[in-house]
């Protein structure tokens, strides 16, 4: 009743694997328990709570696809170890000291992981029995935990690039200047837009236009390093957003994600794709979210009107930072 009761308050799957893991060496005396999860989209079977460093399942599931699993693959309990061998070996748990009773995650038919509880001796009928209760209680919450992260990342994602959108760019960037605030360091935003793309959607069709916006969004992955963000902010407007990174470095990067645009190559067309940039740091330039991101636009449009293709930063006069040029 307990481990029921407080499954239902758990938020996400990370919080529910651990009650679930938890529970399970709580009522079986000696168990070690390891949830793993079906990670149908890598192909791969991933533990989702902490091992043992010296665990032979640290080895087994480097790779390990959801049929190396037998419980997985049979869809049916999955015992190995003890006195008489099985005739097939678990390539998962086949190593594991002891005995070994695995037992698999399913929903509506469907198997979206399994647990395995490892101990010195085999379980007892009655362990397998408080095994499966506690598997098949745990099962529908995680499977309703999962299909609403989904759900989450789905509405925070732009779907044809991949980035997260407009809404989580606002988000990320007041987290990270508030971050930045305390931490007394540096956030560098880089706004892009690409140039002449309506050029590119009227002479070669929309399905090329998505395909250089999912291009942009490739190259943005890949120039950026793993503490960076990037979105789409909408229609060919990009986001960065660089922690820990001066002007001199926002510079840099800036102009690595103009030269890597540049190189980008539409099919059966001789189209070249370049992008204007600007550049604003906090808090260099501007001391709150919004000047931030108005002094970004505003450098971003100074590249457009000084040719396009460039990179264009914020500068900060004797009175108040601006844009040469421009003013708010």
């Amino acid at each position: 009743m307990e481990f029921a009761e407080t499954l239902q308050l758990a938020t996400n799957e990370e919080e529910a694997h651990a009650l679930l893991q938890r529970h399970l060496e709580r009522i079986i005396p000696d168990a070690n328990a390891t949830v793993l999860n079906r990670n149908n989209s890598a192909d791969r079977l991933e533990a989702v709570t902490a091992l043992r460093p010296d665990s032979p399942l640290v080895r087994s599931l480097q790779h390990a696809e959801p049929q190396s699993c037998l419980a997985v693959r049979s869809a049916r309990r999955n015992d190995q170890g003890g006195d008489r061998p099985r005739l097939l070996t678990c390539n998962v748990c086949g190593d594991c000291p002891g005995t070994s009773t695995c037992t698999p995650l399913t929903v509506s038919g469907e198997v979206i992981g399994s647990v395995l509880v490892n101990r010195p001796t085999a379980c007892t009928v009655s362990d397998k029995q408080r095994i499966s209760n506690s598997v098949s209680q745990a099962a529908p919450v995680l499977a309703n935990l999962r299909n609403l992260a989904i759900a989450e990342v789905r509405a925070a994602t732009d779907s044809l690039t991949g980035l997260p959108n407009k809404r989580v760019i606002g988000d990320t960037l007041k987290r990270m200047v508030a971050q930045a605030a305390r931490t007394l360091t540096p956030v560098s935003l880089i706004l892009i837009d690409l140039d002449h793309f309506k050029n590119i959607n009227d002479r070669l069709g929309h399905p090329v236009g998505d395909q250089t916006l999912a291009s942009v969004g490739e190259v943005l992955r890949s120039a950026l390093r793993a503490s960076d963000f990037a979105g789409r902010n909408g229609g060919e407007e990009f986001a960065v957003v660089l922690p820990d990174t001066d002007v001199t470095g926002a510079a840099l990067i800036a102009e690595k994600i103009r030269q890597a645009i540049s190189d980008i190559t539409l099919p059966s067309s001789d189209t070249v794709v370049t992008a204007s940039l600007g550049v604003a740091v906090y808090p260099d330039h501007a001391a709150t979210t919004e000047r931030l991101e108005r002094l970004a636009d505003a450098a971003l449009y100074t590249a457009k009107r000084a040719g396009r293709d460039r990179v264009e930063i914020a500068i900060i006069t004797e009175e108040r930072s601006a844009i040469a040029g421009v003013t708010e």
